[in-house]
C-alpha cells in the first residue's frame, strides 16, 4: 500500500498509516515532477488524500495499481477556494509557518493532532504546495473503474461536487476534510 497524503499531512496526524504503507508528503518528501516514480511502484492499492489525490489524477498515467482510493479529491483546487485565501495563508506561512499549519490542520479536523508545531520541523518547500495549488488543474479525466472516490459531507472545502466528476460511483461520508485511520481502513475493507 502507497498513502500520498495532503498539504501538510504530516506522519504525525496518523497513527498507523505510516507505519503500514509507504507514505509520502508532497512538498515535503516529492515534488510532482517526481512522483512519476512513486506512482509506477505501487501494483496493488494506491491511496490518496487531498492533494495527494489530485496528483494522482494529474499524472494518473503513471499509475499501476489495481486499486486506487482517493480521498477528498478535486482537479481544481480554486474551484473551491478562492485564491486570495490561498495568497493570505502563503504571506502568514512566510511570517508563522506554525501558526499556519496548526490552524489548518484544526480546520481540517485533524483533531488527533493538537500539539504545536515548531517552525523548525516545518519545511519552507510547503509554501510552493500553496502556490501549486494555485495553478495546477487535470483538465481531463477519464473515470476508470479501479478508481474509486470517497469525499466527506462536513468537508470545509464541499469537495463532494468533485467525486462525481472523477469517479463513477463516489462514496460520500459524514466527515470532515481530514479522514480518520479508522474511517480509512473501513473504505479499504469495502475495497477487498
Amino acid at each position: 500500500m502507497t498513502f500520498i497524503s495532503g498539504w501538510a499531512g504530516f506522519r504525525e496526524i496518523f497513527d498507523k498509516i505510516p507505519q503500514k504503507s509507504q507514505f509520502f508528503i508532497p512538498f515535503v518528501d516529492f515534488r510532482p515532477d517526481q512522483i512519476s516514480d512513486i506512482l509506477s511502484l505501487e501494483d496493488n492499492l494506491l491511496i490518496g488524500w487531498s492533494l495527494g489525490a489530485h496528483l494522482i489524477l494529474k499524472y494518473s498515467f503513471y499509475v499501476k495499481a489495481k486499486k486506487v482510493l482517493l480521498l477528498a479529491p478535486f482537479l481544481y483546487f480554486c474551484d473551491f477556494v478562492n485564491k486570495r485565501i490561498l495568497d493570505r495563508m502563503i504571506l502568514a506561512f512566510e511570517r508563522d509557518k506554525s501558526k499556519v499549519v496548526s490552524e489548518f490542520l484544526k480546520n481540517i479536523g485533524a483533531v488527533n493532532y493538537t500539539k504545536v508545531i515548531p517552525d523548525s520541523f516545518i519545511p519552507d518547500s510547503l509554501k510552493e504546495g500553496l502556490e501549486f495549488l494555485k495553478t495546477s488543474r487535470v483538465e481531463k479525466f477519464e473515470k476508470k473503474e479501479n478508481y474509486f472516490c470517497v469525499c466527506a459531507k462536513h468537508d470545509f472545502l464541499k469537495l463532494s461536487g468533485a467525486c462525481f466528476d472523477i469517479c463513477k460511483n463516489p462514496i460520500i461520508i459524514d466527515s470532515n476534510h481530514f479522514f480518520s485511520e479508522v474511517l480509512i481502513e473501513h473504505i479499504i475493507k469495502k475495497l477487498y
